[in-house]
């Protein structure tokens, strides 16, 4: 389960970054921010890959999901289209899910 939110939200960031057009000051900002969830996701893979400590693990989860949250709310207020504040909540719930399923592993 855990492996199938990190490929989905990796590729739903992915999309976002390949379809945005980055002529307006929101969509800029929102690209930078998902750069930075792709940067993070990375690191999830890595600290996962080379087996570190879980709270390691948890902790990369953490910032991935902070990264997602903060993507979102770089959306507030501005003239983003609905899909894309549609596919920011998903980024967001992913983010979320992937954070509570570290957070509940042993």
């Amino acid at each position: 389960m855990v492996a199938k939110i990190i490929h989905d939200l990796s590729d739903l960031v992915q999309l976002m970054l390949k379809g945005l057009a980055r002529t307006k000051a929101w969509q800029r900002q929102l690209a930078g921010h998902l750069e930075d969830v792709d940067r993070l996701l990375q690191v999830l893979r890595m600290t996962i890959a080379m087996e570190n400590a879980h709270d390691e693990i948890a902790g990369a989860a953490e910032a991935v999901a902070a990264a997602c949250r903060r993507a979102g709310a770089s959306l507030a207020g501005s003239r983003a289209d609905s899909s894309s504040l549609q596919a920011m909540a998903l980024i967001g719930k992913l983010g979320d899910k992937l954070r509570a399923a570290f957070a509940s592993l042993p």
